[in-house]
């Protein structure tokens, strides 16, 4: 039974022949369930796991983390997007698309895994045997492609479900690991033991659903025509990753484990909040294309719409995070992450860009904008290692959150202006700040 259901009866009134809204609701109650316990068991375990590593070996395990995302950004392809609008666009030919979407994937992994093999072994102990041991999980996450047919059928449950029972049981295993006091790379392989056991999840909700994986075979001219629109979001996608992750790479090669962890810790205290965009994108982007293809104007007024819950969400996390984000570090993180605490008011900025970027993600997929991306992408990634390496050893982790902030404002923001449709965009997402909604903000 669909969750709006459940709604007390006066709501269910003011929803009745508003299917978009229903299905909006029913999608986001899921994926929020999937991202609260993500978020609650992240407090907890964690935390206590955060804890029990101490700041140096907890610095290493992200420093880890972060090489295998850059990696793994790249070695995606980027396919997942446009493989989701062609799902929404002709439901008969999933097949084919999963199919080719599979093949690619593979191909990426094995790749991928290649790549954290040869950065491992130039890595000295313990950088370099965490990188292998997470690099695994490139190959493991294969089986993930299953999660792009779910939400182009608006099946968000099916695919929360899945990430839920894995996330629950790779948990149970970090507990017993901080228990039993395992060694740092028992922890690291906590992260390839979840993949695996969403893998074995997404098999059985894809057989439950009636398909069968054989069923999704490559079509040559289907990977022609991925590969021709998804590079510039691949290439896009891995500058967006190694902006993402670049304070902490480069925190780790230049200051060290112990002034990463603290970083790291309160990153991920911050971080907590960014599931609140996801699950929104999520639900908004087969949305946001049926209205790109029935009817120009709601597109755009649905996109206005985007950008300003983007902001709101911004100003209800923001607040509570600035004020009881320091005290909260040292309740949960204890004394020995004391550094962390100062950071959190710095890091706050960061949801305003990561909220606003993940909103103008769906513009970019809609509107084909994919080598425009690209450019601000790489622009943004260029500065951004450009200020670390000037920030970071006078100021250490402020340095880098500085640098982080002025490179996705560049790409965000600052480079719209050099494309037509981008300027349109640049007006809508200024208008969402400042403005209501108020009609047709002009044609691109």
């Amino acid at each position: 039974m669909p969750q709006s259901d459940h709604l007390p009866g006066f709501i269910r009134a003011r929803l009745e022949g508003r299917p978009t809204l229903r299905r909006a609701i029913d999608n986001s109650f899921w994926l929020f369930a999937d991202q609260i316990l993500r978020m609650a068991l992240g407090l907890v375990v964690g935390v206590w796991m955060a804890r029990h590593l101490g700041p140096e070996n907890f610095g290493w395990l992200n420093f880890a983390l972060a090489t295998v995302g850059v990696v793994g950004s790249l070695t995606s392809l980027g396919v997942g997007p446009i493989v989701v609008r062609e799902l929404v666009r002709d439901p008969h030919a999933a097949a084919g698309w999963l199919g080719t979407a599979w093949a690619l994937r593979t191909a990426g992994a094995a790749v991928g895994f290649l790549a954290c093999v040869a950065i491992a072994w130039r890595q000295g102990a313990p950088a370099g045997s965490l990188v292998l041991i997470v690099g695994a999980g490139l190959v493991v996450q294969v089986p993930e492609i299953a999660d792009l047919w779910f939400q182009a059928r608006g099946e968000s449950k099916v695919s929360a479900c899945v990430r839920m029972a894995a996330c629950v049981g790779a948990n149970i295993i970090r507990v017993a690991l901080i228990l039993w006091d395992a060694p740092l790379a028992w922890f690291a392989a906590t992260g390839v033991a979840e993949l695996g056991l969403a893998a074995i999840g997404w098999w059985w909700a894809v057989r439950r659903a009636g398909a069968r994986w054989a069923q999704w075979r490559p079509g040559r001219a289907r990977v022609a025509a991925l590969l021709r629109e998804s590079w510039p979001l691949t290439l896009s996608g891995f500058a967006i990753s190694a902006q993402a992750h670049a304070d902490q790479l480069v925190l780790g090669a230049l200051i060290g484990g112990e002034e990463l962890g603290q970083y790291a810790a309160a990153l991920r205290l911050v971080n907590v909040f960014t599931f609140v965009p996801m699950v929104v994108q999520t639900v908004a982007a087969p949305e946001l294309t049926r209205a790109r293809r029935d009817d120009e104007n709601l597109y755009r007024a649905r996109l206005h719409r985007l950008y300003r819950l983007m902001l709101g969400i911004f100003v209800l996390t923001a607040v509570p995070l600035v004020l009881l984000g320091p005290p909260a570090v040292h309740l949960l993180y204890g004394g020995a992450y004391a550094g962390a605490a100062a950071l959190i008011p710095w890091l706050v900025f960061r949801l305003f860009l990561t909220n606003y970027g993940v909103a103008r993600s769906l513009f970019v997929t809609n509107e084909g904008l994919f080598r425009f991306a690209l450019l601000t992408s790489l622009a943004g990634a260029g500065l951004n290692l450009a200020l670390n390496f000037a920030l970071v050893p006078p100021w250490g982790a402020r340095g880098a959150i500085v640098a982080s902030l002025a490179s996705f404002a560049l790409t965000i923001f600052g480079l719209e202006w050099l494309d037509a449709r981008a300027r349109w965009n640049l007006r809508l997402m200024l208008r969402a700040i400042f403005l209501p909604w108020r009609g047709d903000p002009g044609a691109p």
